[in-house]
């Protein structure tokens, strides 16, 4: 066969961020947890998906109510903006709408607690790793094992032709205080620990699109 040219083109999807958290978020968002006051009112399983004894409602700061917004445009600068993430078209002027952080929480996951996949409203959703009990290999060996899933928060979506594919976090100690930033309608979940008897804590948040 003769010579001929071709091009190479990949088909791409929107990703994720993955986020060191600034010192400063890092202490508004531990004092908001040192200091949180366990109430009914305060309780947030009723609205969400997970299957945690623990799920408690945190109040909206100031650092990261801005930072959240701060990573609205860094994830539309890198990725662009799509009707499906819940952008209208109308919206896509980002001179004209705001990013708002209107929920805000924290999750204490023990040993056999999940999360089933799910998505949530919003146009971002973000988590950040603030504690994390156990060693990854020692999970690994809980059933012989060394998948992906072991311990780990995902990803589920659709590829250019039609597949699923998934992409999966590998949580360890090593992602304490690391955030990933995505957008809310991505299906993700959390898989369960074995062995240790100490909460994995994460917190989770919702952003919104509001007009100026």
């Amino acid at each position: 066969m003769g010579d001929f040219n071709y091009y190479v083109k990949p088909l791409e999807s929107p990703g994720y961020l993955l986020i060191e958290v600034p010192e400063d978020i890092k202490k508004e968002l531990q004092g908001s947890i040192d200091t949180l006051e366990k109430t009914p009112e305060t309780d947030a399983r009723d609205s969400l998906r997970g299957h945690l004894d623990q799920e408690w409602t945190l109040p909206i700061t100031p650092e990261i109510q801005k930072f959240t917004e701060h990573l609205s445009g860094v994830y539309l600068n890198h990725f662009g903006s799509q009707p499906s993430m819940g952008l209208a078209e109308s919206m896509r002027d980002l001179n004209k709408i705001d990013f708002q952080l209107q929920r805000l929480w924290v999750n204490y996951q023990k040993k056999y607690d999940f999360n089933p996949l799910h998505i949530h409203s919003g146009v971002f959703s973000f988590v950040i790793w603030v504690q994390v009990p156990y060693d990854l290999q020692e999970e690994r060996k809980r059933y012989k094992t060394n998948g992906d899933e072991t311990a780990a928060f995902f990803f589920h979506y659709l590829n250019a032709i039609g597949g699923i594919d998934s992409e999966y976090l590998h949580i360890d100690k090593s992602f304490e205080w690391k955030m990933a930033f995505f957008p809310a309608r991505l299906s993700h979940g959390v898989n369960p620990f074995y062995t240790s008897d100490d909460y994995r804590i994460s917190i989770s948040g919702n952003v919104y699109v509001i007009d100026k």
